[in-house]
């Protein structure tokens, strides 16, 4: 799917951490200093950001939304739709953005959704909010997107303890006068290769899907737990995701030397470097944050533009493409002016 929305802006950009600092050096005395040492090295994670046991995504999200209002001085009112963007929801049902609606004191004409989608679901939720404005239902869409993506992985399962981080964000989607492209994706042959394969109705949770099982690298997990098939999902980064964004930027009538700035889902450092070369861009306008934070999701895209776009801010952004792939299997790019966007950077920094 290809598409250009007129009229458009993304106003601001929020991001809250859990204050939880866990070094990935700290579990040599679990995996061995040489194991973390190739971790860190393939990854480029050195440490990631855990949520107390007691808060959720919803919360980091709120958080941030409340920050953000505060920040920009913006009038809560003026929202008119919510957009929550997580795999960790608070319940099964409602929806939690529904809950959110109340939390944040938003007005009840306010239209809600849940989006379930990890790696691409900051781009889907912008989608989502910017074809609510280009209809005429909404002027202003709070999108919010995080996960508690470390309370889905074993702690036997070494392979992604120390990969995925906590982290929830707010962003503003406004009626305006720039134009937004997308270009989404889909491939659901691959659903199982970043799964947890029990606790919906197809597989319920039991005593056998809680047999504690080890993979031949000897990674624990159970059937409740996140599982990931790291080599497809690097293949099918490295093949995909360069052609999607090459596509719409010939759909924006735009040339390669234009962009400016290249936002891509922190999956991990060596991933993302080899998208980069597949592109054939300038290192400097890829930038790569995930060092400190790890891979947070559908939350690690307005996490890296809060982190890197804040304060002195040296991309040209007049041109810039947000690219998101992972899980479902789904990718998907947009093309924005976000040189007029208020970047803030990430409370608890």
């Amino acid at each position: 799917m290809k598409t250009i929305i007129e009229n458009i802006n993304i106003k601001a950009v929020n991001s809250w951490l859990p204050e939880n600092k866990v070094e990935l050096c700290s579990f040599s005395s679990l995996y061995g200093e040489a194991e973390i040492k190739s971790i860190v090295k393939t990854t480029g994670i050195e440490q990631i950001r855990i949520a107390d046991s007691n808060m959720t995504s919803s919360d980091m999200c709120f958080n941030a939304a409340e920050h953000l209002f505060e920040q920009e001085g913006f009038d809560r009112n003026k929202i008119d739709g919510l957009v929550f963007v997580s795999q960790t929801t608070d319940w099964i049902l409602p929806a939690t953005s529904i809950s959110l609606q109340d939390r944040l004191g938003l007005s009840k004409d306010t239209v809600c959704i849940d989006v379930h989608y990890g790696c691409s679901g900051y781009i889907y939720g912008l989608f989502q909010a910017a074809s609510w404005i280009a209809t005429g239902a909404c002027e202003n869409v709070l999108v919010l997107a995080g996960d508690t993506t470390s309370r889905m992985i074993n702690e036997h399962d070494k392979s992604l303890r120390m990969v995925f981080g906590d982290c929830g964000t707010a962003t503003i989607v406004s009626k305006g006068d720039s134009r937004m492209g997308f270009h989404i994706q889909s491939d659901g042959s691959g659903y199982d290769k970043l799964i947890v394969p029990a606790g919906g109705f197809r597989l319920p949770i039991s005593e056998e899907t809680s047999i504690l099982e080890w993979d031949g690298d000897n990674n624990g997990r159970t059937k409740n737990d996140l599982f990931m098939d790291g080599l497809v999902i690097f293949n099918f980064a490295i093949n995909k995701v360069h052609k999607n964004i090459n596509l719409l930027i010939e759909e924006m009538g735009w040339e390669k030397e234009d962009v400016g700035f290249y936002g891509l889902h922190q999956a991990n450092e060596f991933m993302v470097k080899y998208v980069r070369k597949m592109l054939k861009v300038d290192k400097q306008i890829v930038p790569v944050n995930i060092k400190d934070y790890g891979n947070t999701g559908p939350a690690s895209i307005p996490l890296l533009l809060s982190d890197i776009c804040s304060g002195q801010n040296p991309y040209n952004l007049s041109k810039s493409i947000l690219s998101g792939f992972g899980v479902g299997l789904s990718w998907g790019s947009v093309a924005a002016d976000l040189s007029k966007t208020h970047f803030h950077s990430p409370i608890n920094k």
